[in-house]
């Protein structure tokens, strides 16, 4: 079966992003490659709002069922994350708004994502 997921995410760092936000833009496209690199995952779009610094993925990802889809596109948005050395806070799993951030070290040039909230349903 297939689900499209879409996460809601706010990207912030300590200090100002590198380019003039270009270094924004590259964050995020570093992030969507290492989830597009999924055998699983197909279509990954990504909507930026730099201005608001808030970002959506919407992605599908075939899967045995809803309950793996959920554990399944939250564990490879994480890693997605933490492989690019950002930090993220509510990515425990679907439910939990988790104020305890995990990946990469604090920094003032640590991105960090923060999830707003996220949408699974079946695919058309």
């Amino acid at each position: 079966m297939q689900y499209r997921v879409s996460f809601e995410f706010r990207l912030t760092r300590h200090s100002c992003w590198p380019g003039n936000g270009f270094g924004f833009y590259d964050h995020v496209d570093a992030v969507r490659d290492k989830i597009a690199v999924h055998e699983r995952v197909s279509g990954v779009r990504v909507i930026t709002d730099f201005a608001e610094s808030s970002l959506t993925f919407d992605f599908v990802l075939d899967a045995p069922g809803h309950d793996w889809a959920i554990s399944e596109s939250v564990r490879l948005v994480r890693e997605a994350i933490e492989s690019c050395d950002a930090r993220h806070f509510g990515m425990d799993g679907i439910g939990t708004g988790s104020l305890v951030g995990a990946g990469a070290r604090p920094g003032v040039e640590t991105p960090i994502w923060h999830k707003r909230r996220v949408l699974i349903d079946l695919a058309a």
